[in-house]
């Protein structure tokens, strides 16, 4: 039996296992207590040391080296193994039966072992298994009545997302992107109205367990759509600095906020602007002053989708992009009868003009005024001929002022019909008197080249004459004072 070690029984085969400085250390201390006994008899047997590690054919008896640190304990007695069976740990060849001593004199026992205290063992639990990955998806499963413009996001918790397929009625998948986690897919395009559409949807947690889920929900069915129109058309792409930018809705928006909120404006460089509504259809927006030349304009209808109110909802998004070319103005002076023209900023020519008569007539309780307004014009329209009839402003043609004839080179400034136009009929008369029906008469040869040079969104002022410009009347945007046109707008 090894020093310093207790017997132990069978049943509990329990081994003291200690760090071998421990168990240096209980020796020196054993030592340094107590001295070998000066008495001691020799061991009673001629048997080799038990550091041998044999034994006697029979029985046998082991015994420690003399020189075995010992303490005095009155009347010991040998220990001695219960149920006469060797410990685990004893030399092999015993026969299982042995009577075992210290290896110090009769009447002592070696000395025990130091105490050791240690931390205390917590028995460990297992950790519970983790939850699969979870899938949640907005909408949810058979919503109704969903936004075709709300984005379709699906997210897994507790996994990473490996397949998310959302399809339309005929099976086409909509677009998605998948965030860089992997756990959120999200769509990128809109919606149809009035459609069902399928997810499906795969997510994989870290042990390798997948989640399915499969789900349809509806998108909202509009009462009717609401169709937005530009002015000027989208196939002009240069104006002049004072072009107004136009949107005429289809239908009448019940909702006059949400309709404006859906127009955005964009400039290079960025310009102060503001909406007004013309009428229950129209939007007129333009900038304090007058377009810079060169600046880049982006008008954004993002009108699908949106509720405009009484059922209606956006039927499409478009987009209008301008660019704004060179300061083109023509002043027009009832008192010298000529037309300035400046272009960014500089005189390039001085034309005679011949405006409308200082006349008035009526017909059927109506008053017909042929004198050409004083105000701001912008340029909307030309035409290489025009036909020109007096009955389409009340003036039946059988009367003799009335007219109907093609009209060459003609520039419309106002919806009242106001042209800038070829005259060669009243030259004699341009730089002289007014005598046309309202129009602005000059030579053919000046016309050509304002026909060549004018174009849409260009300005033609008209100062001295006895009437003034409806702002109503075609562009007529800029005889509205900037206080008055903030007022306009249904956001104010």
């Amino acid at each position: 039996m090894p020093p310093f070690a207790t017997p132990t029984p069978r049943h509990r085969r329990t081994r003291y296992l200690l760090p071998a400085a421990v168990l240096a250390g209980a020796l020196v201390a054993a030592s340094c207590t107590a001295a070998p006994s000066a008495t001691a008899p020799p061991a009673t047997s001629a048997a080799a040391p038990s550091s041998a590690g044999s034994a006697s054919s029979g029985s046998a008896t082991t015994t420690g080296s003399a020189a075995s640190p010992a303490v005095t304990v009155p009347s010991a007695a040998p220990a001695t193994v219960p149920g006469g069976s060797a410990p685990a740990d004893a030399p092999s060849g015993s026969n299982g039966s042995a009577t075992a001593t210290t290896g110090a004199p009769s009447g002592t026992v070696a000395a025990p072992l130091p105490s050791f205290t240690g931390p205390a063992v917590t028995p460990t639990t297992p950790s519970p298994a983790r939850p699969a990955a979870r899938i949640s998806t907005v909408p949810a499963a058979d919503a109704d009545g969903v936004s075709p413009i709300a984005p379709v996001v699906v997210r897994s918790s507790g996994g990473i997302l490996t397949d998310v397929r959302v399809t339309n009625p005929e099976g086409r998948r909509v677009d998605g992107s998948l965030s860089r986690d992997r756990r959120t897919w999200t769509t990128t395009e809109p919606l149809g109205y009035g459609r069902r559409y399928a997810v499906a949807a795969t997510a994989t947690d870290p042990a390798g367990r997948t989640t399915s889920t499969d789900l349809a929900f509806t998108t909202l069915t509009p009462a009717d759509t609401v169709y937005p129109s530009f002015m000027p058309s989208p196939d002009i792409r240069t104006v002049g600095v004072g072009q107004p930018l136009v949107v005429i809705y289809d239908k009448a928006p019940a909702d006059r906020v949400a309709a404006e909120k859906a127009l955005k404006v964009t400039t290079t460089p960025a310009v102060e602007g503001r909406w007004f509504w013309w009428d229950d259809r129209t939007l007129h927006y333009r900038p304090r002053d007058y377009w810079k030349p060169g600046t880049r304009i982006q008008v954004d209808a993002a009108v699908y989708g949106v509720d405009l109110g009484d059922g209606l909802y956006g039927e499409t998004d478009r987009t209008l992009r301008l660019t704004v070319g060179p300061a083109k103005i023509a002043k027009v002076d009832d008192a010298t009868k000529r037309m300035e023209v400046f272009v960014d900023g500089r005189k390039v020519r001085t034309i005679p003009v011949s405006m409308g008569m200082n006349r008035e007539i009526t017909v059927g309780g109506r008053a017909i005024s042929f004198v050409t307004p004083s105000g701001t014009y912008v340029v909307q329209e030309k035409y290489p001929v025009k036909r020109m009839n007096s009955a389409s402003y009340g003036l039946p043609t059988s009367y003799d002022l009335g007219y109907d004839k093609d009209i060459p080179l003609a520039v419309r400034i106002s919806n009242e019909g106001v042209f800038v136009h070829s005259a060669p009929w009243s030259v004699a008369d341009q730089g002289v008197r007014n005598v046309s029906h309202g129009c602005i008469n000059i030579a053919p040869d000046a016309a050509r080249w304002f026909y060549d040079t004018f174009s849409w969104g260009d300005i033609v002022t008209v100062t001295g004459t006895s009437t003034r410009l409806a702002p109503t009347d075609g562009f007529g945007d800029w005889n509205i004072p900037w206080p008055e046109w903030r007022k306009g707008s249904a956001l104010a």
